[in-house]
């Protein structure tokens, strides 16, 4: 990654910041972005869309109460209010990433690009472009990690056993690429092992 790049990057880290506080989204933003790059590496794709877009993807959390984010997400969040207040953050994230991306002079072709895949990034069943997979493919990739394991097991009040299988199930249904699956799967074994070890 050049200099301007990762500058870029750094700034749009900023800008995000104010919005991922809600939710203490940053942390795994930061995660998210380091999977997103792997991916990239091994998978293709455009790195002026796929940063951004993950960098950005949960900044609409910040338009939703903390009550309604409790009923949105986790392993018990289920039904049709989830899904509607989970669409909620889409369009607003889609919103305030439009605002944020033209402000640091993004052109639009550009910025409608990364909004679509903002805009979908948790609904969206059937992505359009290989960006699109990689960024919900990085998202996904979070829970998997040591860092979003304990994290998510803790904010969600779950044991290991529950999120272990919760994850185990989703493996197949979540993942676009074939190097997400694999690298999830290989997080999840990581876990599990920590627990045998007793580190969970």
């Amino acid at each position: 990654m050049n200099t301007k790049q990762t500058l870029l990057m750094q700034e749009l880290f900023k800008q995000a910041e104010p919005y991922l506080k809600m939710r203490n989204d940053f942390i795994h933003t930061r995660v998210a972005h380091d999977f997103a790059l792997m991916l990239l590496e091994k998978e293709g794709g455009k790195r002026n869309i796929v940063e951004p877009a993950i960098i950005l993807h949960d900044v609409g959390w910040s338009a939703l109460k903390p009550e309604d984010i409790a009923q949105a997400y986790g392993l018990k969040a289920t039904g049709a209010k989830a899904r509607q207040l989970n669409r909620v953050h889409e369009v607003q994230g889609a919103i305030i990433a439009q605002e944020i991306l033209s402000k640091q002079g993004y052109d639009k072709a550009t910025i409608h690009q990364i909004v679509q895949i903002i805009k979908r990034h948790d609904s969206g069943k059937n992505p359009d472009t290989t960006e699109e997979k990689l960024v919900k493919d990085a998202d996904k990739l979070w829970r998997f990690s040591k860092t979003g394991y304990h994290y998510e097991m803790q904010r969600q009040a779950t044991t290991h056993a529950e999120r272990c299988a919760f994850l185990s199930k989703k493996i197949n249904s979540w993942f676009f690429t074939q190097i997400a699956k694999a690298m999830a799967e290989n997080e999840l074994q990581a876990r599990d092992k920590e627990s045998d070890d007793g580190f969970l």
